[in-house]
């Protein structure tokens, strides 16, 4: 078999510094745009899980409807004035440094006892970390675990409120 012709080779050429481009990407520069100087304020609220009683899960939702308050602040105005009439008193401003982990109920029954109360779905509220702090210290000054002390407070809350069941 003869040889068959060979398709023609493209020439490269060597670019002379004259002829040359220049790159045309420009790297890559510092963000123009201005960086956020103040954390937002919702970093700073603890979420905190409530396990209400169905009652006052109940008498919740209607007074909130009648206040046009959030749960936020339901919990709020409830946990501190919990710990204001409590003797002695919680102390109105936490240090820095307090205790934020909630404890559990330390009388708490053995495992299979039925409920003296039915409990609602578990609810989730962004706390203050002063608050919370305070609903911390008043578990610790009652000896009662946080499901307990937030039902009591806000219980009292909503009897002081004197909206109907």
């Amino acid at each position: 078999m003869p040889d068959s012709p060979r398709p023609p080779q493209p020439a490269f050429l060597e670019p002379d510094a004259a002829t040359a481009q220049q790159p045309t990407a420009q790297p890559q520069s510092a963000r123009t745009a201005p960086r956020r100087i103040r954390k937002p304020k919702w970093t700073q609220l603890r979420p905190t899980v409530a396990r209400l009683y169905t009652d006052i899960d109940e008498r919740l939702t209607t007074a909130l409807e009648a206040t046009g308050m959030g749960p936020q602040e339901t919990f709020e105005l409830a946990i501190n004035t919990y710990c204001d009439a409590l003797q002695p008193p919680i102390p109105p401003e936490m240090p820095q440094d307090a205790d934020l982990k909630i404890p559990r109920d330390p009388n708490q029954p053995p495992p299979g006892t039925p409920a003296d109360r039915p409990t609602a779905p578990a609810t989730v509220v962004r706390l203050k970390s002063n608050t919370r702090a305070r609903l911390v210290a008043a578990c610790h000054q009652e000896q009662m675990g946080g499901k307990a002390l937030i039902n009591d407070a806000l219980e009292a809350y909503l009897d002081e409120l004197d909206l109907e069941r």
